[in-house]
Parts: structure tokens; C-alpha cells; sequence
């Protein structure tokens, strides 16, 4: 007998209540992982398109430089994101989505070519040339796995760059024209 008169039981304990133990856990740690599925905060994956081709045909009638856009996108592409500043270092920018979810992005900027690259590609690297439709394009790539073509039209540079792959947006590039 221990002190106050109470019992003491000294054996070790057995498998049936560490089986118990474990269940008990388990299901606490069930229950809140089920909390925190049921509670959880979830991105709305869902990105919403904009109408390129109005802003394309605003720009275009006042850009001191040449415009470029695809005439159309591929089925299940979408225009995410559209920007224009005037005047003669003016900018274009227009932000696709592929159907596989992939994101390229076109600059035309009339900053320069290195600072072009400083601002809408950076941490890609030189990996040589590469022709697109009969134009030679500089090919750069990051350490991401971002692919950039760069190319100088007089003062403007233009710039392709996106996670999909070299292939996509090398006909993405090909399907761009001007005014």
C-alpha cells in the first residue's frame, strides 16, 4: 500500500493500452486534419481573361512603335493581363494563359535592351540564338525554367517569356504581328 492508503500498480503497461493510446491519438489527429481540410483557405485557381483586342486596337492607334498581338488566341488560351504606356519609350505588355496553364508574357519596351531584360526577364541567362518565323532571337533561360526570346526592332525591344516551353513559345512568337 502507498501513501494516503492508495494502491499502487506497478506493471508495465500492456499491448491493449497502447493499442488504446494509439487509437486515441489517431483519431484526434483524424479530427483535426479534418478541421483544417474543412477549413482551409482555397485559391481560387480560376484566373479571368481580359479583352486583348480592344486594348490592342487603343494602343495601336497611338503607339510610336509597332504593336504586336496575335490576330487570335489558341482554343483554350486566355489574355490575363494587358498594359500600354505612351509616349516614345512607351510599353506594351499582354499576359497570356495556355490551355495547360502555362504563362507567357510580351514586352515591347523602348527602355533598351539590357534594362528590358533587367526588368521583364530577369535571372536568365544567354544560351545563344534561335530563329522564329525567318527573325533571329536571342534564347535565354533561367535557372526557374522560364524561357525568354529577346529581339531589338530599331528602339524597341521585344521580349517573349513564359514557363511554357521553348517549342510554345516559339509559335507564340511566330503568331505576333504589328499594325
Amino acid at each position: 500500500m502507498g501513501e494516503n492508503g492508495v494502491v499502487a500498480d506497478n506493471r508495465n503497461a500492456s499491448l491493449g493500452d497502447m493499442v488504446r493510446s494509439i487509437l486515441v491519438i489517431g483519431a484526434l489527429l483524424f479530427g483535426l486534419a479534418g478541421l483544417g481540410y474543412w477549413f482551409q483557405v482555397k485559391p481560387d485557381d480560376k484566373v479571368d481573361a481580359v479583352d486583348y483586342v480592344t486594348a490592342v486596337k487603343a494602343a495601336r492607334g497611338d503607339a510610336l512603335f509597332d504593336v504586336l498581338a496575335p490576330a487570335s488566341l489558341p482554343k483554350g488560351w486566355k489574355a490575363t493581363t494587358v498594359r500600354y504606356e505612351s509616349g516614345a519609350r512607351g510599353h506594351w505588355h499582354l499576359g497570356v494563359m495556355t490551355d495547360k496553364g502555362e504563362y507567357i508574357g510580351l514586352e515591347q519596351s523602348g527602355i533598351g535592351t539590357q534594362r528590358a531584360i533587367e526588368n521583364f526577364a530577369p535571372g536568365t541567362n544567354a544560351k545563344g540564338n534561335t530563329t522564329v518565323d525567318g527573325q533571329s532571337w536571342q534564347l535565354r533561360q533561367s535557372k526557374r525554367g522560364e524561357t525568354t526570346l529577346v529581339r531589338e526592332d530599331g528602339d524597341i525591344t521585344i521580349i517573349v517569356t513564359g514557363t511554357a516551353s521553348l517549342a510554345v513559345i516559339k509559335d507564340y512568337a511566330a503568331s505576333l504581328s504589328g499594325n
